[in-house]
């Protein structure tokens, strides 16, 4: 069975200065780049927003393409745009990525969406662990009943993990800052 397609949108990016959804990469906006991705492989997309962003980011052309939901509590931070996302479906098993996490491979999303056995399955570069993460139910179970104060990893740390390397760098990169986008689009031209 295919899993659902989780992207989480909906941080402020106070950092970046505007919205990280609208970053571009080859020629599409990091949020469109994701939902392509994700449908290609997914059951259903589910993309998490701040309650009333979509006119800003009205350049997602494939918006409308994905289950929309918002967080109402976004300030509260990434955990709770998880718990948002999670709560909106039931499905079995989830592949989640934060917005800033657009330079993963196509190929590296196909070997995510194939399942597995382990509860937990996350992609690796030289080491460093990445996105997306691929969940089954009774994770996904676990983070919505923990505390929004909490953390992902101390909730998906408790579960068997399997580590998927790949040669995709692209797994282990974000950008929180024009600065650090601009160095990795030199990296990765």
């Amino acid at each position: 069975m295919n899993p659902t397609g989780l992207i989480l949108a909906a941080g402020l990016s106070r950092r970046m200065g505007f919205p990280k959804a609208l970053l571009e990469w080859q020629g599409e906006t990091y949020l469109d780049r994701q939902i392509r991705l994700f449908r290609a492989v997914c059951a259903e997309v589910v993309v998490v927003l701040r309650p009333g962003v979509e006119a800003q980011l009205a350049a997602c052309h494939r918006l409308s393409e994905a289950h929309i939901v918002h967080n109402p509590d976004a300030d509260r931070g990434q955990f709770s745009s998880l718990q948002s996302g999670l709560a909106a479906t039931s499905a079995e098993s989830i592949l989640f990525s934060p917005i800033d996490y657009a330079h993963v491979a196509e190929s590296t999303v196909n070997l995510l969406a194939i399942p597995h056995q382990a509860m937990v399955l996350q992609p690796s570069y030289h080491g460093q662990h990445g996105h997306p993460v691929r969940i089954l139910r009774p994770v996904t179970d676990a983070l919505l009943s923990a505390p929004v104060t909490g953390a992902a990893r101390d909730v998906i740390r408790r579960y068997e993990r399997a580590f998927l390397e790949v040669d995709d760098p692209g797994v282990a990169l974000d950008a929180d800052d024009p600065a650090a986008f601009a160095q990795l689009q030199e990296r990765l031209a």
